[in-house]
């Protein structure tokens, strides 16, 4: 089967975003299908690589310096100034633009059976039903958040009336037009269900065991301490609100056991903006916690193994909260610390037995399971997780139920 997966955020950006559809294409390969990846490139257009096709994006989201500066700011003014005269508009509408341009050669080259489109952002969606309803082509539609039920981009449907009417409708026509829906978590596969009586699946992202393959042997921790690894970044849904509790939390700690600064470490690996860590100044000159910045994946998957705890953090009951990072931590066999409430994510730490889980903005109660932690070691032996359940959240076994979906429905267009 030939499948056309189109997808803006692919290698070589680094996000949690860019590894599902990574591992759909691996996964998908071998199970016998020919996956060929539509993407953006921030360089040039590219036809010439076997499997990919990379559609220039002028607005050059990554790296922005010099004139690429300069000409991202434009059109990021250019956007907002369209979107608040009511006119929709979006950054990566010109990378749209640019697709459609090359859509036959495009669809040549592929020759595609299905089309499978991920979303964020919604000009993916756009060209897979563009393509789709074109070229008579079936369609499945992904989506790793919500686009109207608990949307990744609130602020922006909020802001503006004619972004959230156009969402709406795209939306919609997804769910009407698609063959079927798949989606990162349970509660955006009912509100289809729901909201449009649409075929829709839950695949997860899983964790893929190849990942923790030949990790650095040099990322040692100091084991005289306690020590936290929290990998990813804090600010991409809520801005610092969503992890600020949890830090108060060490406040509380160090006020009820001075002593307890020469015990514990968290460590924060990822990204982080100055307004952040300035909020963490106490903290960081107090050692309690270290900063290591942005690393490969390759050796934040290192940090985890090393951890004696594993932190995750989200908004409280935002039901479809999930990350490809709880993935990572349940297959690591460390206990997990999920600051989290009424979601998927606690849904999937309770399922796997792989750790506790505690309402991220009640910091008293954070601060007691902290402190417990610390000074009582039996505490994290008593963590049993259960293996037969981490099974079932493999890559593998996820995309063997979505590759089942896929003969099914060319089964009913071949009839």
């Amino acid at each position: 089967m030939n499948i056309l997966l189109i997808a803006y955020y692919y290698p070589p950006i680094k996000s949690g975003g860019s590894v599902r559809p990574e591992k759909m294409a691996k996964y998908l390969s071998k199970f016998g299908h020919n996956v060929t990846v539509l993407t953006q490139s921030y360089k040039k257009t590219d036809f010439t690589q076997e499997n990919m096709i990379r559609i220039y994006d002028i607005s050059h989201n990554k790296g922005r310096r010099g004139i690429n500066k300069i000409k991202w700011l434009f059109l990021r003014s250019f956007t907002e100034i369209l979107n608040l005269f009511g006119i929709y508009y979006s950054i990566y509408s010109l990378w749209k633009r640019n697709v459609i341009k090359y859509e036959k050669k495009i669809i040549d080259k592929v020759n595609p059976d299905i089309i499978i489109t991920t979303y964020p952002p919604v000009e993916t969606l756009e060209i897979g039903l563009l393509f789709s309803k074109k070229y008579k082509i079936a369609l499945i539609s992904d989506f790793r958040d919500g686009i109207i039920f608990e949307p990744i981009e609130k602020e922006r449907i909020k802001k503006y009336k004619c972004i959230r009417q156009r969402y709406e409708e795209i939306e919609k026509e997804s769910a009407v037009q698609s063959d079927a829906i798949i989606t990162i978590a349970a509660p955006i596969t009912d509100y289809f269900k729901n909201m449009y009586k649409t075929k829709s699946m839950t695949i997860l992202t899983g964790f893929d065991p190849d990942d923790f393959k030949n990790l650095p042997l040099d990322i040692k921790l100091d084991h005289s301490k306690f020590n936290i690894v929290f990998t990813g970044s804090f600010s991409l849904a809520e801005k610092f609100n969503r992890v600020d509790y949890f830090f108060e939390s060490l406040r509380i700690l160090i006020k009820k056991d001075p002593e307890l600064i020469k015990r514990i470490r968290i460590h924060l690996i990822g990204d982080y903006t100055k307004k952040e860590l300035n909020q963490l100044k106490d903290l960081i000159d107090k050692d309690i916690i270290v900063c290591h910045g942005f690393v490969e994946r390759k050796i934040a998957l290192a940090f985890q193994k090393e951890a004696d705890i594993l932190l995750i953090i989200t908004l409280p009951d935002r039901k479809s909260s999930t990350s490809t990072k709880i993935f990572e931590y349940i297959y690591s066999k460390k206990p997990i610390l999920g600051l989290t409430h009424k979601t998927v994510l606690a849904d999937i730490i309770e399922d796997t037995k792989t750790g506790w889980v505690v309402h991220p903005q009640k910091p008293k109660e954070i601060s007691d399971l902290i402190f417990d932690l610390v000074t009582k070691p039996d505490l994290c032996s008593s963590i049993i997780p259960d293996p037969q359940k981490i099974k079932n959240y493999s890559t593998e076994s996820q995309l063997k139920n979505l590759d089942i979906l896929l003969r099914n429905i060319l089964d009913e267009y071949e009839k």
